[in-house]
């Protein structure tokens, strides 16, 4: 009757398309049966195929189950998988065995444990000369260290004493020294690992035509149309501190005239870990990654570093803190960790904790000509015409009659009864009050830029963890983003979501 039982439902149908349950009397299964009744397995197959619309690979979750199953109990089970049916994915330097020793040789053991023997099971095996490290196959000189107990993987810096008083790194061996955390770090633990942490951070924003504030939180004004060097790590010299850079490319804001005389952010590149990623003005979902455009979201260096969308920005994230946002239109940050102080050189600063030192010049001087503290930090790029702004009387000036109307518009960035007021003691808004009465100027009182610069104040603010209400009403900046990102679902204040 269980034959019959299990032949049925290898014909059994759904959707129309008939699946294969090789659960038959003649299948890879069949010493099997007697020792593992396979009806339960049959069932939540069938249940789980029907739950996700005829998914193989629910088929292939419940036979490699019943496979194990099999084989823990010493049955023979025949090859089942192919290249059509199921067929095993394998990490790099490792091949699929369908019965191979059940505790193979590993990083922590390189001699398989006696009584394993026996034991036949289904799974991947590393390669002649490789050994499992964790979820890799490693070349064996590249196999971690045991340390009281616990296994450490290949160049695994850890802090066995639990103070960051002795370091430790797994390089074939475990090596030890003395240590101690540097400035602006802690001893903490951070994912089940303990190690120096920075404490607190340094935050640049960049919007507009473009407006700076400084890791420092000194504001100027800077117009240049060229390539320029926003944040890059300097002076690392006896650290352990990753170097990494951030490079913003502007270009003159024609969405303002046909001859404007500001400009915008077009892309952003950062360095960082051998990578250089570059989010580009207007291009929804997507990163050059060394050469190569690829969507969002982007996972690189095991984790290390990180691309994603995050309501209105893309965002860059390292795993030693660093953070560049961009919303592909208007607005920029650089989120720099606590250790970096003094170590960072470009035009979002210094880092140091003194603004009357901030426009240092790449040779250390510093200098109080803003546009050649800007110039001084331009990336040369071959074949590109750019220019670096203007100064004095060059530059555009918002005539004084036209400012009474933009105040009012303006003025829900500082209004103490607000939506922002919650900010106002983190973020001074004074600075970004002036930007957006001088951008909506220029642009000849264009609504968007308007939303674009009240919308620069509101994420500066989310970034910082100050709780925002609602800014915008039916008839005030409730479809700007529309303009700029015609897939949008609907926006939520704290969270704005877009189907892309």
């Amino acid at each position: 009757m269980h034959h019959l039982f299990y032949y049925y439902f290898y014909l059994l149908k759904v959707n129309g398309e008939l699946f294969n349950l090789p659960l038959t009397l003649d299948s890879p299964f069949r010493d099997c049966h007697a020792l593992v009744d396979p009806a339960g397995f049959l069932s939540d197959c069938l249940y789980d195929v029907c739950l996700y619309q005829g998914s193989q690979n629910m088929q292939c979750k419940t036979l490699t189950a019943y496979t194990a199953a099999c084989q823990l109990k010493g049955a023979k089970v025949y090859s089942w998988r192919s290249a059509q049916f199921c067929d095993a994915q394998c990490p790099s330097n490792s091949r699929y065995e369908l019965c191979h020793s059940g505790c193979p040789a590993s990083c922590q053991n390189l001699s398989a444990p006696s009584g394993c023997g026996a034991l036949c099971m289904e799974g991947c095996v590393c390669d002649e000369g490789f050994a499992q490290s964790g979820d890799e196959c490693v070349p064996l000189t590249q196999c971690g260290c045991l340390y009281e107990g616990k296994y450490y993987h290949h160049g695994q810096v850890f802090y066995p004493d639990g103070l960051c008083q002795q370091e430790c790194i797994c390089n074939g061996t475990v090596r030890m020294r003395t240590y101690h955390c540097g400035p602006n770090e802690q001893c903490l633990v951070k994912s089940g690992v303990r190690s120096c942490q920075p404490v607190g951070k340094g935050f640049c924003s960049i919007s507009g035509d473009p407006h700076y504030r400084t890791f420092d939180n000194a504001t100027y004004d800077f117009q240049g149309t060229c390539t320029y060097t926003a944040a890059t790590a300097c002076h690392l010299e006896g650290t352990q501190l990753t170097p990494f850079s951030v490079v913003v490319e502007n270009e003159k804001w024609y969405a303002l005239s046909d001859d404007p005389k500001v400009s915008v952010a077009k892309l952003v590149a950062v360095e960082v870990y051998g990578n250089t990623l570059i989010l580009r003005r207007n291009q929804i979902g997507m990163v050059m990654a060394n050469g190569v455009l690829l969507h969002l979201p982007l996972n690189l260096n095991k984790g290390a570093v990180m691309v994603y969308q995050d309501g209105t920005n893309d965002v860059i994230l390292t795993d030693f803190g660093l953070k560049v946002t961009y919303d592909l239109v208007y607005h920029v940050t650089v989120t720099v960790p606590g250790n970096y102080r003094s170590k960072t050189c470009g035009l979002c600063g210094n880092f140091n904790g003194n603004r009357e030192d901030e426009f240092q010049l790449p040779d250390g001087k510093v200098t109080k000509d803003l546009q050649a503290f800007g110039a001084a930090w331009r990336e040369s790029v071959p074949g590109v015409v750019c220019e670096d702004g203007c100064s004095g009387d060059v530059c555009p000036v918002c005539d004084d009659s036209r400012k009474a109307v933009l105040e009012k518009d303006c003025a829900i960035i500082t209004d103490a009864t607000g939506p922002f007021a919650a900010c106002h003691n983190i973020i001074d808004p004074a600075s970004y009050y002036r930007d957006c009465i001088y951008d909506v100027c220029i642009a000849d009182g264009n609504r968007n830029t308007l939303c674009l610069s009240i919308n620069a104040y509101m994420l500066d603010c989310q970034d910082v963890g100050a709780n925002i209400q609602d800014w915008r009403s039916s008839s005030f900046c409730r479809g700007f983003l529309h303009i700029f990102i015609p897939t949008c679902v609907y926006y939520n204040l704290n969270k704005p979501y877009f189907s892309l």
